[in-house]
């Protein structure tokens, strides 16, 4: 009967097969009915008494519900599973259009290295690995290695009594049965056997034969040796997921180690031939980067004020320093109170801003055809120079459209007046204008153009002359009737509106005059990098809101100054975040990253969150071109950075609260990613040494006197005369622990960097 006619009572009366006639019932059968009619509250007629004596009678029905039965239930499942359509060939099946075929391993390799199987599960192909692995009874399994041993050594003296000189192939063979047979009687490993199948997925025949040479050639390359199951296609199909009952029994004997050698169930060691130590990962082997190695030399560290990662940063630079003479390393700290400290140590050069430093925003180099650099940067260094301007005039009414374009072409004029065009990239040797010649430009228009400009004194003699040789200007110093290139007709031309916004436009510009905030960007640069190490104080802007505009000018010049070295470059900018919202300084480290290995150049972007580089998808893309990320302690995790990263939740919970964090642990963690070698959890440590060269609160030549016995340069040594002290302050190279001079002392008390301690961030 139907069970949903049980359940809604739809029997039929016609079902005389699903009764018990009255006659051929005992009397307690009988009794049994009427009870059970009485409970369901039905009336005991001739009819129901019948009935309910078949019901009582049937034998008991598994359900899976109320008005399905497990029998039931199976029939459906095999509808729904069981392909619609099948076709059966000796050599492969075609289910629903997807034509398949089944390998099965038939000989394993006889040495096996870490993983060997993995290039098989990362392959772009189609297919279904199954393995089945039982083990096996340790007693039969020795006397079969015992009776093969015997046969192996039986057939050599065989063969060498008749002279036989063949023999290596069996010699190896005897050699591996007797180290495995030993092994085994002494406990030392075990049996298994192995099983491996290959379901292969196409949906042609040519896809699927293109699929399977692929496979069969990764598999080669590891010396095993497949097959197809010829006519046992259809039985095969239960070897293989997701029914994996192995129908098919090809099984081998493989040992406890081998079998252990199938995947890196531990991932791979990171280690760069010549990269630096930045710790050591969960299973405690060192973490070896060089992110010169990579396609692209940027990195970008992220964390929390003590999460370390500061710390971290100092110890790659320290340990590069001391690998690499020639490397050139300049960091911008906006703080201020941290790496200068590092620095001096060192015996580095710290430049602090608010002195005589000039750096000219407005420096402009031509491409480097040498290396390949085809990219014009005067309009991405005109664009930068007027966002720069608009970020500083923002608290001052902004920088209205029209403002704006005088602006430019203010800029226009100052590259002309030092006969630079744009585009002819020979011109672009020339000196570099700078804000004074921009600000000049600017008062040109307000008081109607260059004529009147010239007579009123404000133009020198300089300009009118070059401007004459580019053509521009005729003899009698009139505006040429033909122009070699556009040049910015409200320069020579303006209009009273013209003249009114550049009006409103010049008492703007009173922070780069002389005595103002920012008369550190109005000249030209005469930064000189006398040390290997150069830290840039940015304190004294750290209060006046001009920071943004500052490092724009020293993100330029960092840029430029990458292009001249002749050695490799090294440049970290901490708080990125006044460099990522800015469309100017985003495009300008998106061509410091492209250009990276042609300058041999790496860039370190440093910031309190990885949500910082995914706000936007202009602040991701450079995000995307950082190819070494590091992720240190954070107090919560956003959304974008979980999906950025596919973090899993311990990853988040490690970044949130488990990430150790300096002075609370002894040792900073973090999760480091890189294009090169994926992502993992590594440990930042350093040796004791190291730890008093980068901890802002420990002097390394304390350390030494202690050590060693020595005597610090701050004290008197015995016959020098008492003029010959040199404080430990001044950044003297010679009188400070120099990179030489910390190599030779580690080196001297045999102090490899090892698991001790560290700080976080100071």
């Amino acid at each position: 009967m139907n069970p949903l006619h049980i359940l809604f009572g739809n029997e039929s009366d016609d079902d005389d097969e699903e009764r018990i006639p009255i006659d051929d019932m005992t009397g307690n059968e009988t009794e049994v009915a009427i009870e059970y009619l009485q409970l369901i509250n039905r009336e005991p007629n001739r009819e129901n008494i019948e009935w309910a004596a078949y019901q009582l009678q049937a034998d008991e029905v598994p359900l899976v519900s109320p008005v399905e039965s497990l029998a039931e239930r199976e029939n459906l499942d095999k509808k729904l599973i069981a392909p619609k359509t099948m076709e059966r060939t000796p050599e492969y099946q075609v289910r629903n259009g997807t034509i398949s075929t089944t390998l099965t391993v038939t000989a394993f390799p006889s040495k096996v290295g870490l993983g060997w199987l993995v290039p098989l599960t990362v392959a772009d192909a189609n297919l279904r690995l199954s393995l089945h692995i039982e083990p096996t009874d340790q007693k039969k399994a020795r006397n079969k290695l015992q009776a093969r041993y015997t046969h192996t050594q039986t057939s050599l003296m065989r063969k060498a009594k008749k002279g036989r000189t063949d023999l290596q192939e069996d010699e190896a063979e005897r050699d591996d049965l007797l180290r495995i047979l030993q092994d085994v009687v002494r406990g030392k490993t075990k049996m298994f056997q192995i099983a491996v199948y290959i379901e292969l997925l196409g949906e042609s025949q040519e896809e699927l034969a293109e699929t399977r040479s692929q496979v069969e050639t990764i598999l080669a390359e590891q010396d095993v040796e497949t097959v197809v199951l010829r006519r046992q296609q259809f039985e095969a199909n239960g070897s293989v997921a997701p029914f994996a009952t192995d129908t098919i029994d090809n099984t081998h004997t493989v040992q406890l180690e081998a079998l252990g050698t199938l995947f890196n169930l531990v991932e791979p060691p990171i280690y760069d031939e010549d990269g630096i130590l930045l710790g050591f990962d969960d299973t405690s082997r060192p973490v070896v980067i060089d992110r010169y190695a990579h396609s692209g030399f940027a990195a970008a560290i992220t964390g929390k004020t003590g999460s370390g990662k500061s710390y971290c940063r100092k110890s790659e630079v320290y340990r590069r320093m001391l690998r690499e003479p020639d490397v050139q390393f300049v960091l911008f700290d906006p703080a201020g109170d941290d790496y200068p400290y590092f620095a001096e140590k060192l015996g580095g050069e710290v430049i602090r801003f608010g002195g005589n430093q000039k750096v000219n925003p407005m420096d402009l180099e031509p491409p480097n055809r040498d290396i390949g650099e085809t990219e014009d940067t005067y309009a991405l260094t005109v664009r930068a120079i007027v966002e720069m301007l608009h970020t500083l005039f923002e608290a001052s009414g902004g920088l209205p459209p029209a403002e704006e374009g005088m602006l430019t072409q203010a800029a226009h004029y100052a590259y002309l007046s030092k006969g630079i065009v744009m585009g002819q990239y020979d011109t672009y040797e020339n000196e570099s204008p700078t804000i004074g010649d921009l600000i000049r430009g600017v008062k040109i228009i307000s008081v109607g153009g260059f004529a009147k400009a010239f007579e009123q004194e404000i133009v020198p003699m300089e300009d009118l002359l070059q401007l004459q040789e580019l053509h521009i200007l005729d003899s009698d110093g009139q505006l040429a009737e033909t122009q070699p290139f556009a040049v910015p007709d409200a320069i020579f031309e303006p209009s009273e509106a013209h003249r009114s916004f550049a009006e409103a436009l010049e008492p703007k510009f009173e922070s780069f005059k002389p005595g103002g905030i920012n008369q550190n960007l109005n000249g030209q640069t005469n930064l000189d990098l006398n040390s290997r190490l150069v830290v840039m104080d940015m304190s004294s802007f750290a209060d006046t809101g001009e920071m943004p505009l500052i490092l724009h000018a020293m993100l330029n010049w960092a840029y430029l100054e990458a292009k001249r070295s002749p050695s490799r470059f090294d440049v970290t900018f901490d708080e990125a975040h006044y460099l990522l919202g800015r469309e100017s300084t985003r495009d300008l480290i998106n061509l410091f990253i492209r250009h990276a290995r042609h300058y041999d150049a790496g860039l370190t972007l440093m910031s309190q969150t990885a949500h910082e580089f995914l706000r936007t998808p202009e602040a991701h893309e450079v995000y995307d071109n950082c190819d070494i990320k590091m992720l240190f302690y954070t107090q919560s995790v956003a959304e974008e950075t979980r999906e950025y990263f596919d973090l899993s939740p311990e990853e988040v919970n490690y970044l949130q609260s488990d990430a150790p964090r300096g002075q609370a642990s002894g040792f900073s963690g973090c999760l480091l990613s890189s294009t090169e070698h994926g992502r993992r959890r590594i440990e930042v440590h350093t040796g004791e040494f190291e730890h008093h060269v980068l901890d802002n609160d420990l002097d390394p030549w304390a350390y030494i006197a202690q050590e060693e016995g020595g005597v610090a340069p701050s004290e008197p040594a015995v016959g020098a005369g008492e003029g010959e002290n040199i404080a430990p302050s001044q950044p003297v190279q010679e009188d400070m622990p120099g990179v030489d001079d910390t190599l030779d002392a580690s080196a001297a008390l045999n102090q490899p960097t090892q698991k001790t301690s560290t700080v976080g961030d100071q």
